[in-house]
């Protein structure tokens, strides 16, 4: 049987739109224009601190204690504010945001019949995954939940992949599928690590990089039906 291990942000829980809300209410508070183009400049400062963290290059405590202190500084803010406790209120607001995916629940109700096995591995910090993934309902399908700050290591890294083999009673790697989103954390990570890799893709993007996925996905109801074919 296939042990299947799922990615929660934007695989199962709609990050973005907890995003958006969250990010919405910081704009408030410190009383920055909320507009796509200051959104915009976040989401630039802020991806780029979280590619250096996936690379290895900076901790995620820096890149937390750092992201807002670099994009209000883009933003030309006025008001005062320290940076550590403007990424303390926007996690709290982030943790509130827990709306499922598209046929999530229903795929979960689906694989609970077919008694499969299912993990959470995701790259998210305790106080914002943790409740999100509990007040959406889903965590009752999970043997267990591995989130990257408890683990110690992050998607992509071998490291963390072998934690979660480890915890698992598997006879070998070749009974693990990952299911996410992103092509650089998920799915590089499921090539290094050397299990199958499900991407998934409703918006038909292409593949870029050197993170070729065994299988695309555009709907999360296509998975029982691989499931039942094997995978």
């Amino acid at each position: 049987m296939t042990v299947l291990l799922f990615d929660i942000d934007n695989t199962l829980l709609d990050f973005d739109k907890a995003e958006f809300d969250a990010l919405g209410k910081i704009f408030a508070r410190y009383n920055i224009t909320d507009n796509a183009e200051n959104r915009a400049l976040y989401s630039r400062e802020n991806k780029a601190l979280w590619r250096r963290h996936e690379a290895g290059e900076i901790s995620r405590e820096e890149l937390l204690q750092t992201r807002f202190d670099r994009a209000f500084k883009a933003l030309k803010v006025t008001e005062s504010y320290n940076p550590t406790a403007v990424d303390d209120e926007y996690q709290t607001y982030l943790s509130e945001g827990h709306e499922l995916m598209t046929h999530a629940h229903e795929l979960m109700d689906e694989l609970s019949k077919q008694a499969t096995e299912m993990y959470v591995v995701s790259n998210g910090t305790s106080r914002v995954s943790r409740p999100r993934i509990f007040e959406s309902g889903i965590a009752e399908y999970f043997r267990e939940i591995f989130i990257s700050e408890e683990v110690g290591h992050h998607k992509p890294s071998l490291a963390f992949f072998d934690h979660v083999f480890s915890q698992v009673e598997a006879a070998d790697q070749k009974q693990f599928a990952i299911i996410g989103d992103s092509l650089t954390t998920d799915i590089l990570g499921g090539k290094n690590a050397g299990i199958k890799t499900i991407w998934y893709n409703p918006k038909h993007l292409e593949v870029t990089g050197q993170a070729v996925p065994d299988l695309q996905i555009a709907d999360l109801l296509e998975i029982p039906r691989l499931m039942k074919k094997g995978l």
